[in-house]
């Protein structure tokens, strides 16, 4: 053997070790739990925050400074992680490529007797006294019933039956294999070619981008724009019961339709996907702009309603009256307390207030109209509802891109396949030895014992049931 071909020998068996399998298994795994408690791809002083909860401030950035250094707060994307994961591969590729010829082999090798020296060194071994003649025909039956393929061989010692079930089951390994090996293909194109950021939009704009977890721009071919939000709120409490984006998709200024709508809905839950990309309902906050507009319901003495928006300090009529309104103050979140003072609970449009300024033939007066509070709609000129401030808030959608996903999927649907079938339907090899006298079981197998042994004694209760 030449020089070249003892390292080549050497790097195989190398990559064809089940040692290295475990300790590449045991390292990745360590990694990917660190992953899942540092912040990944953050700002430096999100991670200094998070190592000053249990440790002092000095400590904290020489700990921020160690993570940097080993890359561990953008572990999914670090060089040493990949190197790993693609190191994780090769040694399944190179361990099944190894051992599979072999059991492939095996498959095709012909059955022989074994001697009765080395049955008798086996694990398991079951014996029947006092059997009749006819024993042979009976037990071949009953195997075969099970699912059993036999083969039957004379010896000296009288007659040995070599019976197997789910044989081919040991492939399973390499269907594990092969589900692995696809799970690591999906997550590496999730992590080169996929990307995750968040957008914050206002109602009544859209953005055509997305800012990435590391702060970059992500450029869309499509506006993602935000119709309206609403939040709604348990009753007497600032506590959020469900909020909602009213989002229209516009590609190249045409709005994209779907199920003949043009809004779609985005709740907590409920994402939605165009393209490829997922937009989840994540946050949501309060941010006034100049084309915000305060929108009201006016009910008039015949109970008739009326719309009205308006915008800060922009005068409206009070239908069916000579009285002018203008919205003069506004609180996103207004609340009353026991001695009925006004105050304001949250920076959250969780109750918003409007102060109204009324003016009837130069006779002013001003009343604050609470969206969550009805008594306050009441007004000396008919009953005056505050619905929102349209344009005021802002919906947090994260958003999400991973190609590798569908296979991910596929790999874990056959890992699951894999894993049951290695773990509930291992191969059982029977040896059944049928002398003058005696009938008696033996099985090479310890690993299954109690299903080995239930499967013989119930190979037994069916010879006792017909005689033995």
């Amino acid at each position: 053997m030449s020089k070249i071909d003892r390292w080549n020998e050497k790097i195989w068996n190398f990559f064809a070790s089940v040692d290295l399998a475990i300790a590449l298994f045991i390292i990745i795994s360590i990694g990917a739990a660190i992953g899942t408690i540092i912040p990944q791809q953050t700002d430096p002083e999100a991670i200094v925050r998070f190592f000053s909860k249990f440790l002092p401030p000095v400590s904290a950035m020489k700990a921020y400074e160690i993570v940097n250094l080993l890359d561990l707060n953008n572990l999914y994307h670090s060089w040493w992680f990949t190197f790993l994961l693609f190191m994780f591969a090769l040694n399944l590729i190179v361990c099944s490529t190894d051992r599979l010829p072999s059991l492939l082999k095996s498959f095709k090798t012909s059955s022989h007797p074994l001697p009765a020296q080395v049955l008798e060194k086996m694990p398991i071994k079951k014996k029947i006294d006092n059997i009749q003649p006819n024993i042979l025909d009976k037990i071949n039956g009953i195997l075969k019933n099970k699912g059993f393929s036999i083969h039957v061989f004379e010896t000296q010692e009288g007659i040995q039956i070599q019976a197997q079930k789910w044989s081919k089951t040991r492939l399973a390994v390499y269907l594990t294999h092969l589900s692995i090996l696809i799970i690591l293909v999906g997550t590496l194109m999730g992590t080169f070619w996929g990307f995750r950021g968040s957008m914050n939009i206002v109602e009544g704009t859209g953005l055509n981008f997305a800012i990435s977890d590391s702060g970059k721009a992500i450029p869309l071919d499509f506006e993602v724009r935000c119709d309206k939000f609403e939040a709604e709120y348990y009753e007497n409490s600032s506590i959020p019961k469900a909020y909602r984006s009213y989002i229209r998709i516009l590609e190249n200024g045409q709005v994209i339709k779907f199920d003949n709508k043009e809004n779609v809905i985005i709740e907590v839950n409920q994402p939605f996907s165009y393209k490829g990309i997922t937009f989840y309902q994540a946050s949501y906050g309060f941010q006034p702009s100049e084309h915000a507009e305060f929108r009201f319901t006016y009910f008039d003495k015949t109970g008739k309603e009326h719309k009205i928006n308006a915008r800060f300090e922009e005068k409206f009529n009070i239908p069916g009256t000579s009285a002018i309104a203008s919205v003069i103050d506004f609180s996103p979140a207004l609340g009353i307390d026991e001695q009925g003072k006004l105050f304001n609970m949250d920076t959250n449009m969780i109750n918003p207030a409007v102060l109204v300024q009324f003016d009837d033939k130069g006779k002013k007066t001003e009343q604050w109209i609470l969206t969550r509070i009805p008594e306050t709609w009441v007004t000396p000129y008919g009953k005056l509802k505050f619905n929102e401030l349209w344009g005021a808030q802002f919906t947090g959608l994260q958003i999400r891109k991973d190609p590798g996903i569908p296979l991910i999927y596929i790999g874990s649907i056959f890992l699951c396949i894999g894993l049951f079938i290695s773990l509930f339907l291992r191969p059982i090899t029977l040896f059944v030895t049928i002398s003058k006298d005696n009938l008696i079981f033996y099985c090479p197998s310890s690993k299954t014992s109690l299903i080995i042994e239930k499967q013989i004694n119930e190979i037994i209760n069916k010879l006792k049931g017909e005689n033995i």
